[in-house]
């Protein structure tokens, strides 16, 4: 029993410190055999504000300064166009012409308005002449017709009379008492008597409807052509409507030209001073313009970096890059900081890092095949983050910052 309880405890012992042993033999394996970063780093996306013209550029001081948080569409600073600017030259000929032109169009509108004035005045007047011809002939029909009337009576008085001699000849004629010619005679007088009649009967119905034609216009007798005053009425009705015409498509080419010219204008004062706007949110990377400098166009005058678009690169052997997948899961840890630890996973893949430039049509050795050295293949791994929340913009949002990668066991195969 004694050799028992001595044993017992050497036993026990012997196998917790195998167990501890076999407990940190593992977790150095797999420490081991996980992959991590020969170097790693969180990289940004980087924009660059440039001049859109050339010029002496103002700079907004109090708010261009490194690691300032800028909102999109912050005014930077202005450029005042005061050097030799092919295009403002351009652009002041431009708009004097377009003013030439349009003084031109005005000038001519001006003459076709007066035109249509003098055509309107001359209308009115012979508009009144054709009035005052109309009322006149329609007084002369009616004249006509009043003589007419008047003759009509005449007539048929006479047709009485002749009848009456005629009735009486007839019977005289008969008793001998005169002769049978001058009874004829009488008889043919009474006959034309009765003619006459008839012609002035229709003389006054043809003065009536020549009475009815006037009043609304129309010629019956002799040629059929409208009077000299009704000929100039129409004459200038269809001159108005080509004059009126030509004055709307001027309006038109002025109303094109004012167009014109308001783009113009505009082009030139944004040529001659532009306003430099942030175009998206970011934090001031660098200022490459000072104030008061005179910039060339297309010149960086600051860089801005968006801290919403941040990721991690990092750099791995070659070896180790043909285990990893795309969409694998990794670890990111701040160096020199234990709290700082983020999650991602790997987007892109890409080899040769270091080495070749890939798309070049003739490939030279790599440096290190001329040195007959065998360098540090590397691997280039981009990672997205979950930064969970926006870094700091005090600190440039961590980017340049270096990092320790721990790219966690993959379930998927490795290319």
């Amino acid at each position: 029993m004694k050799l028992i309880k001595t044993a017992s405890p050497k036993i026990i012992l012997s196998i917790l410190v195998f167990s501890c042993l076999a407990v940190i033999g593992v977790r150095l394996r797999r420490n081991f055999s996980q992959i991590r970063s020969v170097q790693a780093f969180v990289n940004g996306e980087i924009i660059f504000v440039r001049a859109s013209i050339p010029g002496e550029l103002e700079l907004k001081s109090e708010k261009i300064k490194l690691s300032n948080k800028l909102e999109k569409g912050t005014q930077i600073g202005t450029i005042k166009s005061n050097v030799e600017n092919p295009r403002v030259s351009v652009l002041i000929i431009e708009k004097q012409q377009l003013k030439t032109r349009q003084q031109d169009i005005q000038q001519q509108i001006s003459g076709i308005r007066q035109q249509i004035r003098n055509r309107e005045e001359l209308m009115k007047l012979f508009k009144q002449q054709s009035s005052i011809q109309r009322n006149l002939q329609r007084n002369y029909a009616r004249q006509q017709i009043r003589q007419y009337e008047g003759q009509k009576i005449q007539s048929e008085a006479s047709e009485k009379l002749a009848f009456a001699n005629a009735q009486r000849y007839k019977f005289l004629g008969k008793e001998g008492a005169v002769s049978l010619s001058t009874a004829e005679n009488e008889i043919a007088t009474a006959q034309q008597a009765f003619g006459k009649v008839k012609e002035t009967q229709s003389q006054l119905e043809q003065a009536k409807l020549i009475l009815k034609a006037t009043r609304v216009g129309i010629q019956l007798d002799g040629t059929r052509t409208l009077s000299y005053p009704e000929t100039r009425v129409y004459e200038l009705e269809v001159e108005l409507t080509d004059l009126k015409q030509q004055e709307k498509n001027l309006s038109k080419q002025i109303q094109s030209i004012q167009s014109q010219l308001s783009i113009t204008s505009k082009e030139l004062l944004f040529q001659q001073n532009v306003s430099v706007l942030a175009p998206t949110t970011g934090v001031i990377w660098s200022i490459d313009s000072q104030p008061q400098e005179i910039v060339e166009a297309n010149k960086s005058i600051i860089k801005l970096l968006n801290c919403q678009n941040l990721w991690v690169e990092a750099f791995i052997n070659e070896t180790d890059a043909n285990k990893l997948v795309v969409g694998q899961a990794a670890e990111i840890s701040l160096n020199g900081s234990s709290y700082a630890q983020w999650k991602g996973r790997v987007e892109t893949i890409r080899a040769g890092t270091g080495r070749i430039e890939v798309g070049q049509y003739v490939v030279e050795p790599p440096p290190e095949i001329a040195r007959r050295q065998l360098p540090v293949r590397v691997a280039t791994a981009r990672i997205k983050v979950d930064w969970q929340k926006t870094p700091r913009f005090g600190d440039f949002c961590l980017a340049g910052r270096s990092v320790n990668v721990r790219f966690l066991e993959s379930k998927s195969p490795a290319f």
